[in-house]
């Protein structure tokens, strides 16, 4: 009969080595989900802000925009990391204006930058546009007639 003397042993070291590497991918992979969680958590928010301030100049217009805020700067708290720079372009009377707003913050191994263009049409008269539709709409009855055929 053969004896079989620190197999044993062996076997306790070879778990625990291939026990460590695994515990390791894990580890490493753990860190690595939670920094690109992290990094797409502020892409969400800088596309939010781009978003917040291109309808910003759309509600307020390209013209008065200009004059009555300023171009670039930071948000205010709690987004006081990013930074925005806005990009207006007039190129004639009668062709849109081009908004681009360019969002900046500093990660953790580098600055990113978020941008976010559009077209905006001018306002050639300070009077309301009245929208009316060419007929009217009767909404009520519009979806009673449908009601009514589910019911029979």
């Amino acid at each position: 009969m053969v004896r079989r003397h620190g197999v044993a042993l062996i076997d306790v070291i070879i778990g625990s080595a291939m026990l460590a590497v695994g515990l390791g991918v894990v580890i490493s992979m753990s860190s690595r989900s939670l920094a690109r969680q992290t990094n797409a958590e502020k892409q969400i928010t800088a596309s939010w802000l781009a978003d917040e301030t291109l309808s910003m100049l759309l509600v307020v217009g390209p013209e008065e925009y200009s004059k009555s805020y300023p171009l670039t700067g930071r948000f205010d708290p709690p987004f006081n990391e990013y930074s925005y720079d806005i990009e207006l372009k007039d190129e004639s009377e009668f062709s849109p204006f081009y908004a681009k707003a360019i969002i900046t913050w500093q990660g953790a191994t580098s600055t990113y930058e978020l941008g976010m263009e559009t077209v905006i049409s001018k306002r050639h008269s300070e009077e309301p546009v009245e929208r009316v539709p060419a007929e009217p709409i009767d909404r009520e009855l519009r979806y009673w007639e449908e009601i009514e055929a589910l019911n029979q």
